[in-house]
């Protein structure tokens, strides 16, 4: 959870919604809307770091 709180994002999470945690070229971490998936063959990131779902409690269900 600390480290997804302090990742980029730019939205306010929803509670029951699942984010993508990537891991950005330099090293730090973004949340983002947007599946591995989605991006096509080009993914901005250096690496997907986990799918999370926001839960009531406003911790994080991850899945790696």
């Amino acid at each position: 959870s600390e480290r997804i709180y302090t990742s980029q994002m730019n939205f306010e999470p929803v509670v029951g919604d699942t984010y993508y945690l990537y891991e950005k070229k330099e090293g730090t971490d973004v949340l983002s809307m947007i599946s591995p998936e989605e991006w096509g063959k080009v993914m901005p990131f250096n690496k997907l770091l986990g799918k999370a779902t926001l839960l009531a409690d406003h911790t994080w269900e991850v899945e790696e």
